[in-house]
């Protein structure tokens, strides 16, 4: 009887932990429906809009290093994601990012400078898709600065703490010249980046960044622009 009362309990125990398992697997190879939903699997539609996005960030360039007074570039969502699928999966950035398990990145643009990013982190049957729920600003009266603010983070289905891959990515951002410290900000992480830290006088300062409507605007001006002294309107007396 002894023998029966421990066969039953262990296999009671082997079954608790085998379907203990199975859902935590089941969680964590859960994918985000935008991550799935923002792939365009058509090949031909996916190159052209990831060739729109390019020639966005390739005017601003040209206006940037043109010094034109004013610099800027609109990009959607799905040009976005396209971009992050074609040009930048071919980038030696991208390339740097599998180093340290990161892939196939995806984004969904909301409201009020917020916005979901995801991407897979591993490979293999050990793989699963890490998303972030973000908050992203341009530091008030501090140029080339922005604030990410982690709002929530989670692996499949499961939420996770934010810090580890947090730390990865800062490193990630440091590598590409960035300077990147982090804190908390109403109980959340949030990532504060410099973007031109080197650069005791840089070229242009970032006056905009808007994230709304499935749209990313970011905005800025040439340095001597951003500097100018107001102009200042005379008024002339009128003749008697």
């Amino acid at each position: 009887m002894q023998k029966h009362k421990l066969w039953w309990l262990s296999t009671t125990v082997i079954l608790v932990v085998s379907v203990g398992l199975s859902v935590l697997g089941v969680l964590l190879k859960h994918k985000p429906f935008f991550y799935r939903n923002g792939q365009i699997h058509d090949s031909a539609a996916r190159k052209v809009l990831d060739h729109e996005c390019l020639s966005q960030f390739g005017q601003l360039m040209v206006n940037f290093k043109t010094r034109q007074e004013i610099w800027g570039c609109t990009v959607t969502e799905p040009q976005m994601n396209c971009f992050l699928e074609e040009s930048f999966a071919r980038s030696g950035e991208a390339e740097k990012l599998r180093e340290i398990g990161v892939s196939d990145l995806n984004v969904l643009f909301r409201d009020q400078n917020h916005l979901r990013v995801a991407f897979r982190y591993g490979s293999g049957w050990f793989s699963t898709v890490i998303s972030y729920d973000l908050h992203i600003w341009p530091v008030p009266k501090e140029p080339n600065v922005i604030a990410v603010q982690i709002l929530r983070a989670r692996a499949g289905a499961l939420p996770i703490s934010s810090q580890s891959v947090l730390h990865q990515l800062s490193e990630f951002a440091r590598h590409q010249n960035y300077k990147v410290m982090l804190y908390r900000h109403e109980h959340c992480p949030v990532a504060v980046i410099e973007l031109q830290p080197y650069q005791p006088h840089p070229e242009g300062v970032l006056t905009g960044l808007v994230i709304n409507q499935g749209k990313l605007s970011i905005q800025g001006m040439t340095l001597e622009h951003a500097l100018a002294p107001p102009l200042i309107k005379i008024n002339t007396p009128m003749s008697q």
